[in-house]
């Protein structure tokens, strides 16, 4: 062999021995442990029924029959916070912690049973077995702890910058929404919503869907006694039970959002702004199982509400409101709360839209704006085979 093939001989050895290395480095531990459980990444139906989570958790996807999880009694759908007191933010981190776990090893997790709407943790405690029940033929896909992250891959190509063109084409399905109203208090819904109530001065506006629990609700009080204890009072009083509310989260230009559950399986946020004893607020309630659609909708719902009520104060549009969550007035400058608040939006990754003859649209302004249209950068939907191109922002 000459020294050109004896080099590349060489080059070759040194590249199998170099990825013989990574994979014993980098592959995950063999299992030494059976517990039964699977994780999922945390869905946002999930996340939504489990407001008292600051952030992450892992979803159980499945629990084997007969297996230590079952006979602990956790449940599939359940949210995993926690497992032996550290704090879990992934599916991936949960799976690597059982998996260090061997038989015998007593280990306690702290789950939320989402499928009650319940929203207080419960303490589990397992003890993992050697191997799965007799029986139970189980290959190295999955490892015997079945303590994988399963990651939902909605479409063929997700990863590719342009799958979404290719599935859905050049034109987007904004959701149509209509106008509500009563007294000099307005809003924008979908079909089949109606006005629930209505304050004779515009201190109360109150819309629902016409089936399933699906509520939006704006309402201007004086605080009664503390902040915590007003809102506990006007969510008591709309739903007719207690409730649990989430520690603050402030917003921008004063406003603060806490999420919150109550007895009955209802759920949502209240998004409000105190200025001196006056609180305004905006109030969302769902079903606590539906809450992955509904509490984005119903918050969209919420969000376009406006009375003309007394008492707040004139506001200036700032460089943070986008076009898709305020009205026509306040691009032209004279915003008020509504527009202020509806800066929430963003959260909920919707938007408001409408076309030249004042008809409203829902939209998710991220991934629905197109850059190729026929009149150019904008949100288009298709009416009579030709493509409408529809203009950011409130009409009310």
């Amino acid at each position: 062999m000459g020294l050109k093939g004896t080099i590349v001989s060489v080059v070759i050895g040194l590249a199998l021995f170099a990825g013989v290395v990574f994979h014993a480095v980098h592959r995950p531990a063999k299992p030494r442990g059976f517990s039964g459980l699977q994780f999922a990444a945390l869905s946002p139906a999930a996340a939504s029924r489990t407001p008292l989570l600051v952030r992450g958790g892992a979803e159980i996807a499945a629990v084997m029959d007969a297996s230590p999880a079952d006979k602990a009694k956790i449940k599939s759908g359940e949210v995993v916070s926690a497992i032996d007191g550290v704090t879990i933010h992934s599916a991936q981190q949960a799976s690597e912690l059982v998996r260090k776990h061997q038989a015998g090893d007593r280990v306690v997790f702290t789950v939320y049973d989402i499928t009650k709407g319940e929203v207080h943790p419960r303490d589990v405690a397992l003890t993992f077995d050697a191997a799965p029940p007799a029986g139970k033929k189980l290959s190295l896909r999955p490892p015997r702890t079945l303590a994988k992250e399963v990651f939902g891959q909605p479409y063929p190509t997700a990863h590719a910058a342009w799958a979404r063109q290719i599935y859905l084409g050049a034109t987007i399905r904004p959701q149509a929404l209509s106008g509500l109203g009563s007294g000099q208090c307005n809003a924008f819904a979908p079909q089949g919503w109606r006005v629930a109530a209505h304050a004779p001065d515009n201190s109360l506006f109150h819309v629902m869907a016409g089936s399933g629990f699906l509520h939006a609700i704006h309402t201007i009080s004086d605080v009664q006694g503390d902040t915590d204890a007003t809102l506990r009072g006007i969510l008591g009083k709309a739903f007719n039970s207690p409730v649990t509310l989430t520690p603050s989260q402030k917003r921008p230009d004063g406003f603060v959002v806490r999420d919150y559950g109550n007895a009955k399986g209802g759920t949502g946020f209240v998004l409000y702004r105190v200025s001196g004893n006056r609180i305004a607020l905006w109030l969302v309630g769902v079903a606590g199982a539906e809450a992955g659609w509904a509490k984005p909708l119903a918050g969209a719902v919420a969000l376009s509400m406006r009375c003309a009520a007394p008492g707040a104060p004139p506001l200036v549009k700032a460089d943070h409101l986008t076009d898709t969550s305020v009205s026509l007035r306040c691009q032209q400058g004279a915003c008020d709360e509504s527009d202020f608040a509806a800066s929430y939006l963003k959260v909920l990754r919707l938007g408001y839209v409408h076309n030249l003859k004042g008809d409203m649209f829902l939209v998710h302004p991220r991934k629905d704006f197109w850059l190729n249209g026929a009149e150019g950068p904008g949100y288009y939907h298709q009416v009579g085979g030709e493509n409408e191109k529809l203009m950011p922002g409130r009409i009310n």
